[in-house]
């Protein structure tokens, strides 16, 4: 066994999590068999073109516009318009007329939705997404999915996120009568990071080591994997193809 050090940007962050659930067997076992509802957001645009590329779909969906409710740094704007859909792989085959609104309440067990999320409690395994809408936005479906239904939430969320008290903890001080803001709401379901990516696309154990950087390493992380020699050569190509394929997501005015 070694251990080597790698560095992940935080688009090169969202290019993994989508490259390893598609090659996670759950989510492989529900594209092909099953309805898999991916909610537009950042990460989840990555996540909606590994999914598109794994069917073979020629479906169109620009990276850019798959958003809702973006963070930006103050002054910044975004250019071009949000999507008016969210991405369904129904059995095999692609689906961009309808949005979480109109889908939810169709799944079942056995389906899957993939919800992007605000905040990550690393040592539980939690996390929770902002809420700006007053009744509630897209999570209102979701958790009626979620618990009237039994649909499986997978959240990819990347290590950006990460917060230092559980997401409960914090969803009771940002949701206080007195508070201001956007509210906090605990997403049920399996949490995925580039943690879990490396260890499905490589076999290899990944560990959080430091953060931060500059001149486009705002938000990266360094990580320590461990694994055999075959393992770390994979993580050697994965990162060479991650720097490759990870441009930023979205354009700016």
């Amino acid at each position: 066994m070694k251990t080597v050090q790698i560095l992940i940007t935080v688009p090169m962050g969202k290019r993994l999590i989508a490259r390893g659930l598609l090659a996670d067997p759950a989510v492989q076992e529900v594209l092909h068999r099953g309805k898999l509802l991916i909610v537009a957001g950042t990460t989840n645009a990555c996540v909606a073109q590994e999914a598109l590329r794994a069917i073979g779909s020629t479906a169109e969906l620009h990276p850019g516009s798959f958003r809702r409710g973006v963070t930006v740094a103050p002054g910044a704007r975004l250019s071009g318009a949000q999507t008016t859909f969210d991405l369904l792989i129904d059995h095999g085959e692609a689906r961009t007329d309808r949005t979480v609104f109109d889908i939810a309440p169709e799944l079942g067990p056995g389906d899957m939705i993939l919800k992007g999320a605000n905040a990550l409690w690393l040592p539980g395994a939690e996390a929770g997404t902002l809420i700006g809408h007053p009744q509630g936005g897209t999570i209102v479906p979701i958790l009626a999915a979620a618990i009237g239904r039994r649909v499986q939430i997978t959240v990819p969320i990347g290590l950006e996120k990460r917060v230092d008290k559980p997401i409960l903890e914090l969803a009771r001080i940002a949701n206080g009568a007195d508070a201001e803001g956007p509210r906090l709401c605990p997403l049920p379901g399996r949490v995925y990071t580039e943690l879990d990516a490396i260890r499905t696309l490589t076999g290899a154990r990944a560990e959080l080591l430091a953060a931060g950087g500059a001149l486009g390493a705002e938000g990266a992380v360094y990580l320590t994997v461990t694994g055999e020699e075959d393992q770390l050569e994979r993580l050697r190509t994965l990162r060479d193809e991650l720097v490759r394929d990870s441009a930023p997501l979205l354009d700016t005015d």
